[in-house]
């Protein structure tokens, strides 16, 4: 999902992961999912006739102007019977956009297991002696992107409260679980100053962005005034924001200059007046070095004396585990990857299959051998689909509408099929479905993963009919320039609307 950081654009942060829990999972969409009722194998079977019915009523909708000039694959089949019921280029290979995430998510889930957690350690090469650490703290990344700073300052105070006073040596970040490769093949550097394409690290910290809020000066032409949160000398935030006159745009940009990796720079102005804005979450140029930084500060504020600082390093062979910390278990990770469409996740489930496939470290073509393996499973030729990420972000990744309803129908038949839709965004209900179909009869009946990236619009799911049980479907849309023609996005969310209507109907 590609996002400009304006004023008007920063309402989508509501479904952005900055901490252990999504903005688009909260306590009343995650309480949802007790009450929802979810597609499930029910109702009569389709006729011919009937099919016949929709199938000229899809074609018609389809062939509307809202997607005049688009490449369109749309595949949708009875779930519990198998029927097909319409079928749009089904074979053709599209940029799938986060529709991808689903291939990750179900290849996790398949080998991984429903009990899958990540887990991050403090460690030191001998156990602490009259309440010292002799040589280095060792804080080892495991591949959590949910890792907060909570959590780091309660390592801290596990930590003091066991007697620890002191550290002869260093806080080593070790980030040696996964590779060394920080972004996806064919993300566009234009994008990496974002929150939706960070720098993918076996060590994060909350998502692998920092929270940044802007605050106008008292004057106009006065800098504007930045929150960092939490403080860290791992980057250096460059600010040029002014203050603008009363009602002016807000024009703040973030960039990564290509001369100075690690620093953030804010431009742009920001009107008088204005309330203090949304967080801006910049990725963090390197996680690794930002989550040792704040656990030295962690330790310190607890009464640690750390006496070489914080640095990079790799954890020793028959190190003594201090302090352990389980992520979330696979059910609700999965739900914080799909209900926001989360790429940190994505990525780094794709390096978690690398290592389960080849060892440590886990590496994106080793985990991409897992997901291929995982494809013929389920009857899907691999060649059929080009991965070069877990997210989607890529523009080199390319899948099939049937591919992705074959995804679908293995959760589908697979003994984590709650799991599945349980992670699944609702419409009405949660994640990026939530404010989607409301009042109609699509609401609270699909089940899908959307997604999105520069003249691309995917989705693909479940969705309850009225009286023939759940279709699962994949609608991909390429080519698409409705996004930057006037009223283009309703049109599309129109006709979309009308689909899952007529679906939801039958």
């Amino acid at each position: 999902m590609r996002v400009w950081l304006h004023a008007a654009v920063r309402l989508l942060l509501c479904f952005v992961l900055v901490g252990s829990i999504p903005f688009g999972a909260d306590a009343a969409d995650m309480s949802s999912v007790a009450t929802l009722a979810k597609p499930a194998p029910a109702g009569v079977a389709w006729t011919a006739s009937e099919i016949a019915a929709l199938q000229r009523a899809i074609r018609s909708m389809l062939s509307g102007p809202a997607l005049r000039g688009a490449e369109v694959g749309f595949v949708a089949i009875d779930t519990v019977r198998g029927t097909p019921l319409y079928a749009r280029n089904a074979n053709r290979e599209f940029v799938p956009a986060s529709n991808f995430k689903l291939l990750v998510g179900s290849t996790a889930l398949r080998n991984l297991g429903v009990a899958f957690a990540y887990v991050t350690s403090v460690n030191a090469r001998n156990a602490p002696v009259n309440g010292t650490v002799t040589g280095n703290l060792y804080l080892r990344g495991g591949g959590d992107a949910l890792l907060s700073a909570e959590d780091l300052d309660d390592a801290a105070a596990s930590l003091a409260a066991a007697g620890i006073q002191r550290v002869d040596g260093a806080v080593v970040a070790d980030a040696s679980y996964f590779d060394e490769q920080r972004w996806g093949y064919g993300w566009s550097w234009d994008d990496l100053p974002f929150y939706y394409a960070p720098v993918v690290s076996a060590l994060e910290l909350q998502d692998g962005v920092v929270h940044v809020f802007m605050t106008p000066g008292a004057v106009q032409g006065s800098p504007v005034v930045l929150r960092v949160d939490p403080a860290s000398g791992a980057y250096a935030i460059d600010n040029r924001l002014v203050t603008g006159p009363p009602g002016s745009k807000d024009t703040s940009e973030i960039a990564r200059p290509w001369n100075e990796p690690r620093t953030i720079e804010f431009t742009g102005s920001y009107p008088i007046g204005a309330k203090t804005s949304g967080d801006l979450a910049p990725s963090v140029p390197d996680p690794q070095s930002f989550a040792g930084d704040v656990f030295l500060r962690a330790l310190q504020a607890h009464g640690i004396t750390v006496m070489d600082g914080s640095r990079d390093g790799v954890t020793p062979a028959g190190a003594k585990a201090l302090w352990l910390h389980n992520s979330e278990p696979m059910p609700q990770l999965l739900a914080d990857f799909w209900y926001p469409s989360d790429n940190l996740m994505g990525e780094l489930l794709l390096k978690q299959l690398g290592v389960l496939e080849g060892g440590q470290p886990g590496t994106d073509a080793n985990g991409i051998l897992l997901e291929q393996r995982y494809l013929r499973s389920i009857g899907v030729d691999p060649s059929s689909v080009t991965i070069s990420d877990g997210s989607g972000l890529s523009g080199y990744d390319r899948i099939t509408p049937s591919d992705l309803v074959a995804i679908l129908q293995s959760d589908w038949n697979a003994p984590y099929r709650d799991v599945v839709l349980n992670a699944l965004p609702v419409s009405g209900v949660r994640g990026t479905l939530h404010h989607a179909y409301v009042g109609t009869p699509a609401e609270r009946v699909l089940f899908a993963k959307t997604g999105s990236v520069n003249h691309v619009r995917t989705i693909s799911g479940f969705i309850q009919t009225a009286s023939h049980g759940p279709v699962t479907f994949s609608l991909l849309i390429n080519q698409w320039m409705g996004g930057s023609e006037p009223g283009g996005a309703a049109a599309l969310a129109k006709l979309r609307g009308a689909l899952f209507t007529k679906l939801a109907t039958q």
